[in-house]
């Protein structure tokens, strides 16, 4: 599959609760990561292969423009969630560093998990407002199949790891 992310850049800055003034160029792989973690599974992979053909194609149907525009809040969301430990914190030749300016004063450990906390909460509120949204439309996306939903995923018997002599 092609890795190609399904927001622009402007996308990503209209929806993320980072401000708009905020230089976003740190935020764009994890943009990556979010799609892949968080909403790949959401859409399954037919209807996310149809996406990035007809993105990288420059070619999206009205119907695959909707969809983008109710993907974008979820993922903006879920790429600050997944981005902010590192942006709280660089990793460097000599250990981990905490970021620290001059003119501002940092967050600690604590008040980063609570700000994570909140953005994860509202990122699945809006997942589930996209996963609402295709339900609602699934006519006009054929090709939604859920993770959970693919009719060749077989269900597999749980092993608790425990073997018994009979």
């Amino acid at each position: 599959m092609i890795q190609l992310p399904l927001i622009s850049e402007s996308l990503f800055k209209q929806y993320s609760p980072v401000t708009s003034n905020t230089d976003i160029t740190e935020f764009v792989p994890y943009i990556g990561i979010a799609q892949e973690l968080h909403i790949e599974p959401v859409l399954g992979e037919p209807l996310m292969s149809e996406l990035k053909e007809q993105i990288a194609d420059n070619n999206l149907t009205p119907e695959n423009s909707d969809l983008i525009l109710k993907i974008a809040p979820a993922l903006s969301f879920y790429a600050v969630y997944q981005a902010l430990p590192f942006h709280w914190a660089t990793i460097v030749n000599k250990g981990v560093t905490i970021r620290e300016s001059e003119n501002s004063k940092g967050i600690d450990i604590k008040d980063l998990a609570q700000l994570r906390q909140w953005i994860k909460n509202d990122a699945d509120i809006l997942k589930g407002q996209l996963i609402d949204f295709l339900s609602r439309c699934r006519a006009s996306y054929p090709l939604w199949r859920p993770e959970g939903d693919c009719p060749d995923r077989r269900e597999k018997d749980f092993d608790s790891g425990f073997y018994f002599k009979k």
